[in-house]
């Protein structure tokens, strides 16, 4: 469960990353990700470790690969290598990417879906990670240019919007197959409401603060999001451990 929710979040903030405009975004942004996603690909890794089986093959060393990644593109984008350094964001995408397929197929079920369903997860959690940071950047630089937040919070925006309609579709194979459990009918408040809605309200206070340049309360407000995102995605991921869909 901790390696599944670190990949997924490795994976969405290095795509995250990746489409942020190089040329107006500062430098100490880019390294900062990749530090995070060298942490997280570590805690995934040592989580391997500890749950064995098939995580030991080819999971654990496609993570370490990511952890190598991460490492490489931090030390590029602190010496300014700005194309070694975007490479390294898409080399953690893929190979992420790849981990989340892969997994999606072992033991069966609805592994198309749920390959999608993790993808989106994960670009829910690492575009909202990737806004709050990047809010943050203002405060050293104020007269930064403003298009990257609103990029960041567009992106934030498609990944609960995709999120959504994958979760609807996993109620629905959850409903049709027989595999919904009594705790996913139990928590769709918390699923739904916390997980979804909330951060919905979140986003578009934080594109209309951002379009007031008012970049402090844009970050504060998406402090509040990545909580709810990460309550709601947290929530899903143990519903679908109680034999449902990813919802």
């Amino acid at each position: 469960m901790l390696a599944d929710f670190a990949v997924r979040w490795v994976f969405g903030l290095a795509v995250a990353t990746a489409f942020c405009p190089v040329r107006t975004t500062p430098s100490t942004y880019f390294r900062t990700t990749c530090l995070v996603m060298l942490g997280l690909s570590v805690l995934a890794t040592l989580a391997f470790t500890r749950v064995g089986g098939v995580q030991e093959g080819w999971g654990f060393w496609a993570m370490v690969a990511t952890a190598a990644a991460a490492y490489v593109g931090s030390t590029a984008w602190g010496l300014g290598l700005t194309r070694v350094g975007t490479g390294a964001l898409w080399a953690a995408a893929g190979l992420s990417g790849a981990w989340l397929i892969g997994v999606s197929f072992v033991g069966g079920g609805c592994s198309n879906f749920n390959a999608a369903s993790r993808g989106a997860s994960g670009f829910l959690m690492g575009t909202t990670l990737a806004a709050m940071l990047l809010g943050h950047q203002y405060l050293t630089t104020p007269t930064a240019a403003i298009e990257p937040l609103r990029r960041a919070i567009r992106l934030m925006g498609l990944g609960l919007g995709t999120r959504a309609i994958l979760a609807l579709a996993g109620l629905w194979l959850a409903t049709e197959g027989g595999a919904a459990t009594s705790p996913a009918w139990l928590y769709p408040a918390m699923r739904w409401g916390m997980g979804l809605a909330g951060p919905s309200s979140a986003a578009f206070l934080a594109w209309r603060t951002a379009e007031l340049r008012s970049t402090q309360s844009a970050t504060g407000v998406l402090y509040a999001a990545l909580g709810l995102v990460l309550f709601g995605e947290l929530v899903s991921l143990m519903l679908s451990r109680g034999g449902a869909p990813i919802l």
